[in-house]
C-alpha cells in the first residue's frame, strides 16, 4: 500500500458516510474511526466554514434570514439560527437549497485532495445523507442510533435547551427507523465512549475485511 494517497487514488479509498439523529453521537463514531487510523470529514464543520465572513454563503444567509442572525464580531449567530429554522420550516428550506450544494462539493474536495497515510480509508460525518440522496457517494453507510430518550437528554444538555426543544427539533429529522432501514450498518450508543469505541472498532475490522482485504 502506497504511504501517500492523494486524488489519483481516490477511487481506491474505502468511502464510509456516517449518519444518525441529532444527539446520537456520529462525531464519536467518526473520532473512533479517525483513531483507528481513517481520514475523517465533518459536514456541520464545511457547512460553518463556507458562511464564515467573506465566503460565498455568507452573505446569501444573512439575506434570507435577515440582520438579526449576525452577532457584534459579523460573524453567524448559529443559536438564533436553528431556532429560526425549527420555528420557521420555509427560511429552513431556503437555507438548505443554499447550502447543500455547496457543502456537498467541498466535501467530496477534501476526500479528493487528502493524504491518506494510514489507512486507505475515510470517514464522512453527514447528517442528512439520505435526506440529499448522498448514499451513492460511499462505499458503506452506518446510522448510530440511541434510545429517544438518550437522544433528547443529549440535544438538551448540548444545546441547553428545554426538553420539549429537543424533541422539537428530533421531529424536524428524518426518523431513526427510517435510517436504519436505509443503511448498510448501524451501531448502537447507549452507553458509554468506551463501549461505542468497542463497537467502533468491531465494525470496521469487520468493514476492512470485506472491502480491503486482497482476495487471491
Amino acid at each position: 500500500m502506497n504511504t501517500k494517497i492523494g486524488c489519483a487514488r481516490v477511487k481506491n479509498i474505502l468511502k464510509i458516510g456516517v449518519t444518525g439523529s441529532a444527539g446520537s453521537g456520529k462525531s464519536l463514531v467518526c473520532q473512533g474511526l479517525k483513531t483507528l487510523g481513517l481520514v475523517t470529514f465533518d459536514c456541520d464543520l464545511i457547512a460553518r466554514q463556507i458562511v464564515e465572513p467573506g465566503q460565498k454563503a455568507y452573505e446569501g444567509v444573512v439575506s434570507c434570514f435577515g440582520p438579526d442572525v449576525v452577532k457584534q464580531d459579523k460573524t453567524l449567530d448559529r443559536a438564533r439560527l436553528r431556532n429560526m429554522m425549527i420555528n420557521r420550516p420555509d427560511l429552513r428550506r431556503q437555507l438548505e437549497s443554499l447550502l447543500h450544494p455547496l457543502i456537498i462539493a467541498q466535501m467530496v474536495l477534501q476526500m479528493e485532495t487528502a493524504v491518506y497515510d494510514r489507512e486507505p480509508a475515510c470517514a464522512v460525518e453527514v447528517p442528512l445523507l439520505f435526506e440529499l440522496g448522498m448514499a451513492a457517494k460511499f462505499d458503506v453507510t452506518v446510522v448510530v442510533v440511541a434510545t429517544r430518550e438518550a437522544l433528547v437528554a443529549r440535544i438538551s444538555n448540548r444545546d441547553k435547551v428545554a426538553a420539549k426543544s429537543a424533541e422539537k427539533m428530533l421531529a424536524l429529522q428524518m426518523a431513526q427507523e427510517e435510517k436504519i432501514n436505509q443503511a448498510d450498518h448501524a451501531i448502537e450508543n447507549n452507553g458509554n465512549p468506551g463501549e461505542l469505541f468497542e463497537s467502533v472498532e468491531k465494525f470496521y475490522t469487520k468493514i476492512k475485511k470485506e472491502f480491503l482485504t486482497i482476495k487471491s
